[in-house]
């Protein structure tokens, strides 16, 4: 299979980006809890799980069937030594994911209670993340490098890895879950160019690629033909300018509000992207729990406005705004370059910042950039919003308290489902109305395969946002 993104690092508690490192780990490593397709948040190392009637703990009760590939076991001691090391930032890069957590513990063999400094109905799927992966610290503590080699108990090992190209895998004789491991063989490339990438499927080279949507029209000459085939799931992922809103210049509401109002998202869709992105102004789209309706459509095209909120602001004119986007990647570059034009019509310099996709995250993180980006989806809404505003790697200056608080009760685990999309529907309307960000369009991810594959209509990830997780997934004999 070949997306658009090539594999850069093994350690999974060394992810710079999550969405560009789970395709390629999550098939040697496993977790607490997976995703699987709908989405849902199902059992995986642990079998089941109970939390407290505060929501401050979590039991996570662990199946007896599961090895690391060394032999040893992957008891209460492996997963509390494994989320330990992921939640100490002298030996992880995503210690930050763990900011909920207050300690692991074993209260025996089997099970691992995991508490919490808050109500965390967002836990579980934090822990299907191969930055949650659970590794085999006992070989690490006997000298295995796991930058270079596996420590994991998946249904599959490294066989072969070319850095910045490709990885290939082979089945792990004995693993839990045969459905897991179809092919005997697996390799995953990374073609960030679409057009190699629709060439090598056009070839036989490979059995499925991601369709971007800009390849959408070239690709319907292929699946006309017998024996190829296109699934596209749910418009659940978007484009979006993310902003800091701490950046001098963008504190007032009212100056990214014009950057909104300056956006034709329209055109964008039609010349870019086949319009197989329609335009959206909110974090959560329609067909998702807590899609605001009152701010669907908030934003139109709407220059004279935008300059009439810059004056209003007493903006200074040729305001400069950097961009980040990610280099050569398609159709985001194409994307930038008519921002940058729409921006610049009504007063901003738009300076655009190509950056390699492994940096582009930690470079924004630092401050006073935009990013160009697909906007980071989860399982439930109410992580998508935790995920995207109030962590700093997303977004670098905390937006209001109010907008945090909600967010916060939105978790609560006891809360009933009402409750709880009232305040998803909240919290979506005030980021639009606040222009926290500068939405786009939602895009579906879309999957050519050939006739003989199996498994890729229900890809794990793939309904809620563009990462891939190919268990289950094979090739038919």
């Amino acid at each position: 299979m070949a997306g658009n993104v090539v594999p850069n690092n093994l350690d999974p508690h060394q992810s710079g980006n999550y969405t560009v490192d789970y395709p390629f780990l999550s098939p040697v490593y496993d977790r607490l809890t997976q995703v699987v397709s709908g989405p849902e948040v199902v059992p995986m190392l642990a079998e089941q799980w109970t939390f407290a009637e505060d929501g401050r703990s979590v039991d996570f009760r662990l199946r007896t069937d599961a090895a690391f590939h060394s032999g040893n076991p992957v008891d209460a001691d492996a997963v509390v030594g494994s989320l330990e090391r992921a939640r100490d930032p002298q030996q992880s890069r995503v210690a930050g994911r763990f900011e909920m957590v207050a300690s692991v513990d074993a209260v025996d063999e089997r099970t691992v209670r995991i508490t919490t400094n808050r109500p965390a109905l967002d836990l579980l799927s934090v822990l299907a993340t191969t930055e949650s992966a659970i590794i085999d610290v006992e070989a690490i503590a006997n000298g295995l490098d796991i930058s270079r080699e596996s420590a994991g108990s998946g249904p599959y090992e490294f066989d072969q890895v070319r850095p910045g190209d490709r990885i290939t895998y082979v089945r792990h004789e004995g693993y839990w879950d045969p459905d897991a491991q179809k092919p005997a063989r697996l390799e995953l490339i990374g073609l960030p160019d679409d057009n190699s990438r629709l060439n090598a499927f056009r070839s036989g080279q490979v059995d499925a690629i991601k369709v971007d949507p800009d390849q959408y029209d070239e690709m319907q000459s292929v699946i006309t033909q017998p024996g190829f085939e296109l699934h596209e799931y749910p418009i659940v992922q978007s484009y979006v300018l993310y902003l800091d809103i701490g950046t001098p210049g963008l504190e007032d509401p009212r100056v990214r509000q014009a950057l909104n109002y300056a956006i034709d998202r329209e055109s964008i869709n039609s010349a870019l992207l086949n319009g197989r992105c329609p335009p959206l102004t909110q974090p959560l789209p329609a067909g998702v729990d807590g899609h605001n309706d009152d701010a669907a459509g908030l934003y139109t095209y709407d220059p004279d406005r935008a300059r009439q909120l810059l004056k209003e602001a007493g903006a200074p004119d040729n305001l400069q705004v950097r961009i980040i986007h990610v280099a050569s990647a398609s159709p985001q570059q194409e994307m930038a370059t008519a921002i940058q034009a729409q921006l610049h019509d009504v007063g901003f310099d738009a300076q655009l910042v190509p950056i390699p996709a492994v940096d582009a995250q930690a470079t924004f993180r630092t401050g006073d950039y935009g990013l160009l980006n697909i906007f980071l989806s989860a399982p439930t809404p109410g992580q998508t919003l935790l995920t995207n505003y109030l962590a700093d790697f997303r977004f670098p200056t905390p937006p209001s308290s109010e907008f945090t608080d909600i967010v916060m009760q939105s978790l609560d685990p006891s809360l009933p489902d009402g409750e709880r999309t009232e305040l998803y529907e909240s919290a979506s309307g005030m980021a639009a109305e606040q222009a926290y960000s500068v939405f786009l369009c939602g895009s579906p991810t879309m999957i050519a395969y050939t006739s003989d594959t199996v498994g890729m209509d229900s890809l794990g990830h793939a309904d809620f946002t563009s990462v891939f997780d190919v268990r289950y997934a094979g090739v038919t004999s």
